[in-house]
């Protein structure tokens, strides 16, 4: 089933991209964001790796970063360093908050926190439950959701070359620092 969808998904992105028309891609996503923004942002309830329950109502008062991801998934891969080290960067800011959905199951989860050495939350849902909550974007989505518990950004897809996956990260830490009212 994983490779069935790992199949499907690389054939989706090479269709997608060997149009001529980028524009209409970009403005798709563009659209995707601004038809989210300022918008509550889906109840759910999900139990970490680490057997914590977490749900939206947690994420009230606190600004946070939801990361959607599989292991197969090469961009998403990519991110996990610079997403790790600007967890590291914030996780003592009580006015925080960093969950990361994963459509993998909880064994290979686990695989992937071992092997990649992730810090951040990890929480394997169902694929359906990924879709429904990153807005039926691919992989990899990051949604940053602001106090109020509001929808403040949306980044669907990803890039594997070092430098334009540190530029990606370093705009989520500037949309981070504004909205949690730090200093530039």
């Amino acid at each position: 089933m994983r490779k069935l969808i790992l199949l499907l998904t690389i054939v989706y992105s090479t269709v997608l991209f060997s149009q001529n028309d980028f524009a209409a891609y970009f403005h798709k996503q563009d659209s995707i964001f601004q038809l989210n923004t300022g918008k509550l942002y889906p109840a759910f309830s999900v139990v970490s790796l680490e057997g914590k329950r977490i749900t939206e109502k947690e994420l009230t008062g606190k600004v946070t970063i939801i990361n959607f991801w599989f292991q197969y998934c090469e961009p998403c891969v990519a991110e996990f360093d610079a997403l790790n080290d600007l967890y590291l960067k914030f996780k003592d800011n009580a006015a925080f908050r960093f969950i990361s959905f994963t459509s993998d199951s909880s064994d290979e989860s686990k695989e992937s926190v071992e092997k990649y050495k992730l810090a951040f939350p990890v929480c394997p849902v169902s694929q359906q439950e990924c879709y429904r909550l990153n807005m039926n974007q691919g992989f990899p989505t990051t949604i940053i959701i602001d106090k109020a518990g509001r929808m403040a950004f949306l980044k669907s897809g990803g890039n594997t070359e070092k430098d334009n996956v540190l530029q990606q990260i370093t705009n989520y830490e500037q949309k981070i620092k504004s909205l949690l009212e730090i200093q530039q």
